[in-house]
C-alpha cells in the first residue's frame, strides 16, 4: 500500500514503476511519504529526517541527506534556500539520466523507451499553455525559442553577463537517440532549483564556451536559445522541444526559425556534407544530384556553415 501511495505522490506512471528502486533509497521514500505535499522549513525537516534515520538505523547527518535529495532532484526548494517540498519523477528523471547514466543505460531498452515517451508527452503538455501565452503576446519567450546560427551563438556568448556553465544535454541523456557528444548544454541560470544550485555544472570561460559551440556544430548539433537562460546544442532526434512541438502541432513555431535556407544548385559540388549534417532529412541525393526538400527544413541553419562552396545561403526570416 505504501508503495502505491509513494508512486502516486511522486508522480510515477505505470510504465516507470521499474525505476522506483533506482531513483530513491528506502529512507528517502520514507521521507517523501512523511512530507506528502507539505512545505517544510529546513530545521523542521531536519528533525523529521533524524527520526526516520533512527528508524532505519542509519547514522548520517539529516542536513546532508536533505541536501543530497535536493541535488538528486528528489526535493525542490520553495521560494528560498530554507524551504523544501517533494519533487517528482518528471524532475528527477533528467538528473538520473544525466548524472547516473550507467544505471539509466542498464534499464531495459523497452522500459527506457516507454519512459522517454511519457516524458516527452509530459513536456509537451506543460509547454502548450506557455506557447499559447507567447502567441497571445502575454509572455515573450520560452526556452529554446529560436534556432541560432553558429555566428549568432558566438555573438550571444559575448553578450552574456553571467558566468557560463556546461552540463550534459538532458534531451540526449534521456532519449539516447544518437551517439553525439553530450556535455554541450550551456546554462546561465543560478537560482534555486537550477542545475548549478543543485551542485552540477562546470563553469567555463567565454573562450571555452565558444570552442564548445564550434565543436558541437562540427559534430552536427544545432544551436537553440532564448538568450536569457541557456544556449543548447542538440540534435533533431533527441531534442525535447522539437519532439514536443511535433506532438502539439507547434513545429516551426517552437523553436522558431530566424533564417530561411536557400539551395543554389549551380554552386553545388555534391560533396553531400549537407545530407550528413541535416537533422531533418531535408537534403537527399537523387539521380546523381543533391535535392533540397524545403518542406522538411526547420531553419536550423547547420547546413549552411558546413557547405564548402556556399551553395546554401541564408536570408533573415521575414517575420522576425
Amino acid at each position: 500500500m505504501k508503495l502505491n501511495v509513494f508512486l502516486e505522490l511522486f508522480g510515477i506512471p505505470e510504465e516507470a514503476k521499474y525505476l522506483e528502486r533506482f531513483i530513491v533509497s528506502d529512507y528517502e521514500k520514507a521521507i517523501i511519504l512523511m512530507m506528502q505535499n507539505d512545505v517544510f522549513e529546513v530545521t523542521d525537516l531536519e528533525e523529521s529526517v533524524k527520526g526516520i534515520l533512527v528508524d532505519y538505523k542509519i547514522q548520517l547527518d539529516p542536513l546532508d541527506i536533505i541536501n543530497k535529495m535536493y541535488q538528486r532532484g528528489n526535493l525542490n526548494k520553495v521560494d528560498d534556500d530554507v524551504h523544501f517540498e517533494i519533487s517528482s519523477l518528471y524532475t528527477r528523471l533528467a538528473y538520473f539520466a544525466q548524472y547516473e547514466q550507467d544505471t539509466w543505460l542498464n534499464v531495459p531498452e523497452g522500459i527506457r523507451k516507454a519512459i522517454d515517451e511519457w516524458y516527452v508527452n509530459q513536456y509537451a503538455k506543460a509547454a502548450l499553455p506557455r506557447l499559447k501565452q507567447v502567441q497571445a503576446g502575454e509572455i515573450e519567450l520560452i526556452e529554446n525559442a529560436y534556432f541560432f546560427t553558429l555566428e549568432e551563438s558566438l555573438d550571444l556568448i559575448d553578450t552574456i553577463d553571467k558566468q557560463i556553465y556546461v552540463v550534459p544535454c538532458n534531451c540526449r541523456s534521456v532519449h539516447l537517440g544518437c551517439n553525439k557528444i553530450k556535455n554541450t548544454c550551456m546554462l546561465f541560470e543560478y537560482g534555486i532549483n537550477s542545475e548549478f544550485d543543485r551542485g552540477y555544472g562546470k563553469v567555463i570561460s567565454k573562450a571555452e564556451a565558444k570552442d564548445l559551440v564550434k565543436l558541437a556544430n562540427k559534430n552536427g548539433l544545432m544551436h537553440t536559445s532564448e538568450e536569457e537562460h541557456a544556449l543548447c546544442n542538440c540534435c533533431g532526434d533527441c531534442c525535447y522541444p522539437i519532439r514536443a512541438a511535433e506532438k502539439i502541432g507547434a513545429t516551426g513555431i517552437w523553436p522558431k526559425r530566424r533564417h530561411d535556407v536557400f539551395y543554389l544548385e549551380a554552386s553545388c559540388i555534391s560533396c553531400k556534407k549537407c545530407i550528413k549534417v541535416c537533422n531533418f532529412n531535408a537534403f537527399s541525393y537523387i539521380d546523381n544530384q543533391i535535392v533540397f526538400d524545403e518542406s522538411k527544413c526547420l531553419g536550423c541553419t547547420l547546413c549552411a556553415g558546413h557547405c564548402p562552396t556556399d551553395a546554401i545561403q541564408l536570408k533573415e526570416h521575414s517575420t522576425l
